[in-house]
C-alpha cells in the first residue's frame, strides 16, 4: 500500500508541473490576445519561450504516458493535453508582423 501511495505522489507531482505550464501557455495566449501589436523583442522572446515550454510539455507527456503504462496499466488514466494550436497560429502572427 505504501508504494502505491508514492506512485500515486509522484504522478500528482507530474500533474502539478503539467499545470504549471499549461498556465505558461494560456498566459501567452492572453499575453498575445490583448496585445496583437508585440514589437519584435517581445514576440521573439514569447516564441523563445514557448518553445522551451513545448519541449518540456511534450516530454513530461510521454514521461507520464510511459509511468502510467508501467505502474497502472493502459486503461488506468488519461492525460488531458493542452491544445497549442491557437497559441502557435498567434505567436506566428505576431512575429508575422514583424
Amino acid at each position: 500500500m505504501a508504494n502505491e501511495s508514492k506512485i500515486q505522489e509522484y504522478l500528482d507531482a507530474l500533474e502539478q508541473e503539467k499545470i504549471m505550464i499549461e498556465t505558461h501557455f494560456a498566459n501567452m495566449e492572453r499575453l498575445l490576445m490583448d496585445n496583437p501589436k508585440l514589437d519584435q523583442q517581445r514576440a521573439f522572446g514569447l516564441l523563445s519561450n514557448f518553445n522551451t515550454l513545448n519541449i518540456q510539455y511534450e516530454q513530461l507527456c510521454n514521461d507520464m504516458i510511459t509511468f502510467i503504462k508501467i505502474f497502472k496499466g493502459n486503461d488506468e488514466q488519461e492525460i488531458r493535453l493542452y491544445k497549442t494550436e491557437e497559441l502557435i497560429e498567434l505567436l506566428e502572427k505576431a512575429v508575422g508582423q514583424i
